[in-house]
């Protein structure tokens, strides 16, 4: 066991050992300017590669401890970015039928906003405190589009993305469990996409480091560098287009049905 007097005599001996062994204090300073570089390096070509930035909302220093502390991210209602990603368990429960009502009642008294996005309504999030609101993880839904086509447009985005790859596709809850990996690290994160009753689209990424019995080195380290908020981030930004040509081909359906 671990104790008070233990820690002090450890302290003591390393800083003998830097004080009167000029040669170690050397190497070990020569290590850290050499070792703090690459860190900074890596982490940059992390967060370049999943096209995330700490520039963005909520800001630099929220976004720094999130990268180095959490390693899952989930959509969100609020696009919280303390919400986590427990595999197995779905980031947020399906709604039900009476929870749902008033969404739907919702979305057609707004046509404005629908008509501006293609027919889409825009992601809304709930009051939360402005220092933890991350756009990226803003729940999106398509209300008015099926259910089953929804499934299929979500594994035809996941097919079109490079380094994802399907690893089940469960047509009766809904659900596509997929591995993401990196391009250059080779490094495996576990994406989990949730298709629900409402239109909503749940999607929740955790890295592969996190996964239980992993034996790297590098499931000592927190973080993932933004690499899972990038994934979210990849998938919405890919999937909407293709949601908006479905709204954009139901609106022509219904203006050829009006007398000319």
């Amino acid at each position: 066991m671990i104790t008070l007097p233990v820690v002090i005599v450890a302290a003591v001996v390393v800083i003998a050992v830097l004080a009167f062994v000029p040669f170690a204090f050397r190497v070990i300073v020569r290590l850290a300017f050499f070792l703090i570089p690459v860190a900074v390096a890596a982490a940059g070509i992390a967060m370049i590669m999943s096209d995330e930035t700490i520039f963005e909302r909520p800001g630099a220093p929220q976004r720094v401890v999130r990268f180095v502390t959490m390693n899952s991210a989930a959509a969100s209602q609020s696009g919280s970015g303390s919400v986590t990603c427990p595999m197995g368990i779905q980031p947020q429960p399906a709604p039900t039928p009476a929870a749902t009502a008033p969404k739907k009642h919702a979305a057609k008294a707004a046509p404005a906003d629908q008509t501006a996005h293609g027919g889409r309504l825009k992601p809304i999030a709930t009051p939360e405190p402005l220092d933890d609101v991350f756009p990226e993880l803003i729940r999106r839904g398509f209300p008015g589009i099926p259910r089953q086509k929804l499934f299929q447009l979500s594994q035809d985005t996941i097919n079109s993305l490079g380094g994802w790859k399907i690893v089940t596709a469960d047509s009766r809850n809904f659900t596509i469990d997929c591995i993401y990996t990196s391009r250059i690290f080779k490094l495996e994160d576990d994406v989990k996409i949730t298709v629900q009753p409402s239109g909503d689209i749940d999607v929740c990424a955790r890295s592969g480091m996190a996964r239980p019995g992993t034996t790297s080195m590098l499931r000592y380290f927190p973080g993932d560098l933004g690499a899972n908020i990038g994934h979210i981030k990849q998938f919405y930004e890919t999937l909407e287009p293709k949601m908006d040509e479905v709204y954009k081909q139901a609106q022509d359906q219904e203006n050829a049905k009006k007398p000319h």
